[in-house]
């Protein structure tokens, strides 16, 4: 174990977060009311890390899979969806609900740097911690077994935009290219401005800065970078920069994004994150808009 592997092992030891190194057999299993296991965790590691804006997260698991929401001040919302056959493993009793402090989940998973890792949940049910077992496959001598509080909390507040208005436009965009888009747009803005019209230029997005400086990207329909374009009418909303800003590290990891928004100006962002020899994992946000555009 290198120096900064020990010390960041000190540092989930101090916070009671490390219990042991004991690992836990298939033999008690049937104690638990959730069990999963992921071979590869690189892209798992990628979406909780992604949605660590907020302190607390919460996990619904069910036969449909397994969802981690986060939100702040009912304005952005963010979902982590992977599907059963994502795992290697999968197990669930009954529909299993807590938070946790996603932040302290994606410390455990970066415990062993860019290593790479196997990793299994556990979780045995109402005030019982969520047990985060990690195995490096480049030594087979080394695990380590992180336990996490969980703790009662309320169902997520639903968003969701109504698929049957004649509002609703929906593109897919390809990540790398959205991703170069916002790179290159205003870091010091305040707003961002999204438009979609059936119309040229199709997709705009434009920043407003402090002094009501202007800068604008147009997207064609019929441009390489995008992969499909259905747009029924024009939509013009605006957003937070901050809020906006929030879905980079979904941006930067994801191969394509969906765009939809409809006349309320309510955005919904879906990132997929491919990883190797597994299912994608989604990344959804909702992001409220501004209510006044002058």
């Amino acid at each position: 174990m290198n120096g900064e592997l020990m010390h960041h092992s000190k540092s989930l030891y101090e916070k009671g977060i490390i219990k042991n190194r004991k690992m836990l057999t298939q033999s008690q299993y049937p104690d638990y009311k959730f069990v999963c296991r992921i071979n590869h965790i690189k892209t798992f590691h990628a979406a909780i890390k992604s949605i660590c804006f907020s302190d607390f997260g919460t996990f619904l698991i069910s036969e449909d899979g397994m969802r981690i929401t986060v939100d702040q001040a009912k304005s952005i919302q963010a979902t982590v969806y992977m599907v059963p056959s994502f795992f290697e493993e999968f197990y669930v009793q009954d529909l299993q609900s807590f938070g946790i402090k996603v932040n302290v989940l994606a410390e455990c998973l970066s415990l062993y740097g860019l290593a790479d890792c196997g990793v299994k949940l556990l979780y045995k049910g109402d005030g019982a911690p969520l047990m985060i077992l990690l195995d490096p496959h480049d030594d087979e001598d080394l695990s380590t077994e992180c336990a996490i509080k969980t703790m009662n909390v309320d169902e997520p507040m639903e968003y969701e935009l109504d698929v049957n208005s004649s509002t609703l436009n929906t593109l897919f965009i390809r990540g790398p290219d959205l991703s170069n888009i916002f790179h290159e747009l205003d870091k010091a803005a305040e707003e961002f401005e999204f438009t979609i019209s059936p119309r040229s230029p199709h997709f705009k997005i434009t920043t407003l800065g402090v002094i009501q400086s202007e800068s604008s990207v147009e997207v064609a329909k019929t441009s390489d970078m995008m992969l499909m374009f259905n747009c029924q009418s024009t939509t013009v909303a605006r957003y937070k920069s901050q809020q906006i800003r929030m879905t980079n590290k979904s941006l930067q990891v994801a191969t394509k994004v969906a765009i939809k928004t409809d006349s309320s100006g309510l955005l919904e962002l879906h990132f997929m994150l491919q990883a190797e020899n597994q299912e994608d994992i989604y990344v959804q946000f909702f992001v409220t808009p501004l209510l006044d555009i002058e």
